[in-house]
């Protein structure tokens, strides 16, 4: 029998995964810009409020599994089978549970269109909880270049496909067959790429603790799935696809670049906290995670607020630009959703999966609750609860739930108040800046103008409040 050990992600590898990710993030981008020229807003809204109910499917498919396995010390060969059968039954379940409601589900909200869209869709999930072990395994194994060439790969083959759809006129058939396309191609690619394959399944592997962990993580996922998606359904009851259509973007446009950073950085983050020496340590290691997360993020977040209208304007079209007033508020959402995740990694790290749930439950109930009573009041009151949510379950994990950890809270609150600072100042210089002199001029010149602002005041505040956080990210960017 063998087994398989958490292999610490080489420096080569890692770096490798971060480039490939951004990648992915580069074809993202000119998906979003070619796509938004090609289909409509209301094609673009139908497609992502079947998407607000399919994506469950999809973290029913991995049923937590993977971070389970990703976090283990050691793996044998009974238990990483039995892994990969469980994600792939029950992948198979999810993709089933979409076909059965599609019917239903296109009656509720009086729109065939969302049958098709809703079939198309079902495919992926039990693609990519088929390829969820195998892109573990080559994580687990040092192997982070396969492992991005299955997944940029993936990705750019469904835009391929999807663009040239929307070429013929395909419209919403176009978004929905993308996410089933590249999940296709990277379950092929990891299954190609993976040396290990999977046996048959097997009694007697010491199965309960990952199971239970992936359980717990389940949870975790789906209220954090229900907590983001509920706000699509709930304005889908009170405005027109087109209106979905603008959120949907927006959402996209705060939090893309930000997931580019996350994923990757969450595989190489996991590993090496889990094998911290104490909680202590775990929180020396997170303050630097955390500040190598902030910098980028809050940098994107703070000059797309300030530079919103003219953005989207000329990324996606002078169609897409009512999309700008979401931003604001999405964004703030999107600084608390990115300090959460630093708390997300000390509890994964350190097994505390039952601590995770209650710690997200209070949150995501909370803000499922927010949004359902305020989305009578239109769909900025949506984006207003949504933030809202996030800000609560940032202050719930931070002031009830991490200190059990042993992981001190109050440290990673100092971390991160010299890049909001930073950045905070430079969209507030750069939005009065705006306002005040650019907002007649071509969106051309007014994005150049107003971040030439934010350049010059964030060159100005870095010497002074952010020299020895930039010295840090660059010394632990060595080390890795």
């Amino acid at each position: 029998m063998t087994t398989t050990d958490v292999v610490a992600p080489r420096r080569k590898g890692a770096i490798f995964l971060l480039g490939a990710q951004w990648g992915r993030y580069v074809s993202q981008i000119l998906g979003i810009v070619v796509l938004a020229r090609l289909v409509g807003p209301g094609d673009f809204g139908i497609v992502a409020l079947g998407a607000s109910l399919a994506g469950l499917a999809a973290v029913l498919g991995d049923f937590g599994l993977s971070m389970a396995a990703l976090r283990a010390p050691s793996l044998d060969e009974r238990q990483r089978s039995n892994l990969f059968w469980i994600n792939a039954g029950v992948g198979a379940v999810a993709t089933a549970l979409v076909v059965a409601v599609a019917q239903p589900f296109a009656a509720a909200f009086g729109d065939d269109r969302l049958v098709t869209v809703l079939l198309l869709l079902a495919p992926a999930f039990v693609l990519r909880s088929a390829s969820a072990q195998l892109r573990v395994e080559l994580n687990r194994s040092g192997r982070l270049g396969r492992l991005a060439v299955a997944e940029l790969t993936g990705d750019v083959s469904g835009l391929a496909v999807a663009v040239m759809v929307a070429l013929v006129g395909g419209g919403y058939l176009a978004l929905a067959l993308q996410g089933t396309l590249a999940a296709a191609v990277t379950l092929l690619l990891a299954f190609v790429l993976t040396p290990w394959r999977p046996g048959l399944p097997r009694r007697g592997a010491d199965m309960h603790g990952l199971l239970a962990f992936g359980g717990n993580t389940f949870v975790v996922h789906a209220l954090n799935y229900a907590s983001t998606n509920v706000g699509t359904i709930m304005i889908a009851r009170t405005a027109s696809d087109q209106v979905i259509g603008f959120f949907n973007r927006a959402t996209q446009l705060v939090n893309l670049p930000i997931d580019q950073v996350i994923t990757p950085l969450t595989r190489v983050v996991i590993p090496h906290l889990a094998d911290a020496s104490s909680p202590r340590e775990v929180g020396e290691r997170l303050v630097r995670f955390q500040t190598l997360l902030c910098y980028p993020a809050f940098a994107y977040l703070s000059l797309f607020v300030a530079t919103a209208h003219p953005s989207i304007d000329i990324v996606l079209g002078h169609a897409w630009t009512d999309a700008a007033v979401f931003v604001p508020i999405l964004a703030v959402a999107a600084v608390f959703q990115t300090l959460g995740y630093v708390q997300y990694w000390a509890f994964v790290s350190t097994g505390r999966s039952s601590i995770l749930l209650a710690s997200e439950a209070v949150g995501r109930i909370a803000m499922i609750a927010l949004t359902v009573a305020l989305s009578s009041l239109g769909p900025l009151a949506v984006a207003c609860a949504v933030a809202a949510g996030q800000c609560l379950l940032w202050a719930a994990a931070a002031l009830v739930f991490l200190p059990r950890t042993g992981v001190r809270s109050a440290a990673l609150v100092r971390a991160g108040l010299p890049p909001l600072a930073v950045f905070l100042t430079a969209w507030a210089a750069a939005t009065v800046a705006d306002g005040a002199f650019f907002t007649p001029l071509a969106s051309p010149a007014r994005l150049l103008c107003t971040a030439g602002v934010w350049v010059i005041v964030v060159s100005a505040l870095i010497p002074l409040i952010a020299r020895r956080d930039l010295q840090m990210i660059a010394a632990t960017i060595r080390r890795r």
